[in-house]
């Protein structure tokens, strides 16, 4: 299975769009471009923003300026389109993501979409405005690659995005009552999503679940760059062959030796 589209409706600062992927996908762009908030809801699909599973990366003001009062994201902040502080969705919002996975050549499984729904509002009762998640849902449509199409209504000559709790029937007239499969907790999603990815049609052990989904986290963790050359040499430049690099210091040994006791036969010669 692979990554072949990935669907953003209300997420971070993202326009509601489709994002195809290729073979191999560089997300690259200034500070504030939207890099990590791509990436971290890659993450929350992988992980259904588990706890102790998931981390979101900062982004490189809040690396950069860590205890300076940043706020930290959350998924409901990302919903309300949170940036510093300011909200793009004050008044409340539903937000979506959909990761559509399609068998590699060879494979005989099916394609399917894995979709979180989450519904936010700000939350102001402190002195401080507070992003907070109120629906959570956890689906999976099995055979249908949806589109952001799927997760859009028609309202005031505009598109806004289906509230959460609608979400659900919406898919099943759309798709099928039996393929859209929703999901009460998040380790049953976690369960049935790592089984859709090894091609089966029905769900792989907790353990292996929770395992592979920390693994996909600890793979996506913010790294910050200390030195360019570490930088250049770790994570660019191939492996150098030290056993090769050692042959030749050998066989260029062997072939002054092989010069030095030719020169002193040489010398031995000349004084006989």
């Amino acid at each position: 299975m692979f990554l072949k589209k990935f669907v953003y409706v209300n997420w971070g600062n993202i326009p509601a769009t489709d994002f195809e992927f290729g073979p191999i996908n560089l997300l690259s762009g200034g500070n504030g471009s939207g890099k990590t908030t791509a990436a971290d809801a890659i993450q929350t699909i992988m992980t259904a923003a588990h706890d102790n599973l998931f981390n979101y990366n900062p982004g490189q003001d809040e690396a950069t300026q860590k205890g300076r009062g940043k706020q930290v994201r959350t998924l409901a902040s990302y919903v309300l389109g949170c940036d510093d502080g300011s909200y793009a969705r004050p008044g409340g919002a539903n937000g979506y993501l959909a990761a559509v996975f399609h068998p590699t050549k060879g494979e005989s499984a099916q394609p399917f979409t894995a979709i979180i729904g989450v519904s936010a509002y700000i939350d102001k009762a402190g002195n401080k405005a507070v992003a907070r998640q109120n629906d959570f849902l956890l689906m999976i449509v099995a055979g249908h690659e949806l589109t952001q199409s799927d997760f859009l209504l028609e309202e005031d000559g505009g598109k806004q995005a289906c509230d959460v709790g609608k979400i659900f029937k919406r898919l099943q007239k759309r798709c099928g009552v039996r393929a859209v499969e929703k999901y009460d907790t998040k380790k049953q999603y976690l369960r049935r999503l790592y089984g859709a990815l090894r091609g089966r049609d029905d769900a792989v052990s907790e353990r292996e679940a929770v395992n592979a989904a920390r693994a996909f986290s600890r793979f996506m963790a913010y790294k910050p760059v200390k030195s360019i050359n570490g930088f250049v040499a770790n994570e660019i430049l191939e492996k150098k062959d030290l056993g090769e690099a050692i042959r030749s210091i050998s066989d260029l040994m062997k072939t002054i030796h092989s010069m030095e006791s030719d020169a002193n036969q040489l010398i031995e010669n000349i004084e006989i």
